[in-house]
């Protein structure tokens, strides 16, 4: 008798057991606020203080899936729009923020536009915070390009081999707008217009002969940019 009384208070017990987390979780998810409108009528996923927390998904008259923050998108997600337009991306604040692609269906066919978002708005191919960006580098030992904000805009670029300044011989640089001159063992670009484009293409002696070296960089803010280019 007292071992089939222990059995069944076992099994109340794992069944007590395999209960409360379920009922917790339902719990969880339907006391989980999502703050953006469109996404907040119903919610699965981590909760934190009442509000969608973590992975999860949301639906409304739009649906998301991703992580969130205090009851928001934020993160890596995948947002549908009730029109059938989708986005993959970043999320800030509820906002899309950062990279990202975003589907776009007209009369059932699609258009993808790729970039960068912030506060919400398409602002184009490049990071809106982004001061340069390195397209070139081959057989490159060191470099390095720093703004000192100066209140004109030019680019002054200078090489050092065997802790030496020099300018190599055969040095080409190919420039999309302003001009250029050589100043003091330096290159110096002004009077562009942004985006500028710079490629540069010269040979270094080497022990065995010659290496062949190429750099390219793009400048999207203004200031005075120094380019160091260094084979010691």
């Amino acid at each position: 008798m007292n071992t089939r009384k222990s059995k069944q208070f076992q099994l109340l017990v794992f069944l007590l057991l395999c209960y409360i987390p379920h009922s917790f979780s339902q719990q969880n998810d339907s006391n989980c606020r999502v703050l953006l409108k469109e996404i907040s009528g119903s919610y699965h996923g981590g909760c934190k203080d009442g509000l969608a927390d973590g992975k999860g998904t949301a639906s409304g008259e739009d649906s998301y899936t991703g992580t969130f923050k205090n009851g928001l998108p934020e993160g890596k997600g995948v947002y549908k729009y009730k029109n059938g337009n989708m986005f993959f991306g970043y999320w800030k604040n509820g906002l899309k923020n950062g990279k990202g692609e975003f589907k776009n269906l007209i009369d059932g066919k699609a258009t993808i536009v790729k970039g960068y978002w912030k506060d919400g708005d398409y602002v184009g191919i490049t990071e809106p915070d982004e001061e340069y960006r390195i397209t070139n580098l081959t057989a490159i030992e060191n470099y390095k390009i720093k703004n000192e904000k100066g209140d004109r805009d030019f680019i002054e670029i200078s090489f050092e081999k065997v802790n030496k300044k020099y300018i190599p011989r055969d040095l080409e640089v190919t420039i999309s707008s302003g001009y250029k001159i050589e100043q003091n063992f330096k290159v110096i670009i002004q009077d562009y217009i942004f985006p500028v484009n710079c490629d540069m293409h010269f040979t270094i002696p080497t022990t065995g002969g010659t290496r062949q070296c190429n750099f390219g960089f793009t400048i999207y803010k203004p200031g005075k940019f120094e380019v160091f280019i260094s084979n010691n």
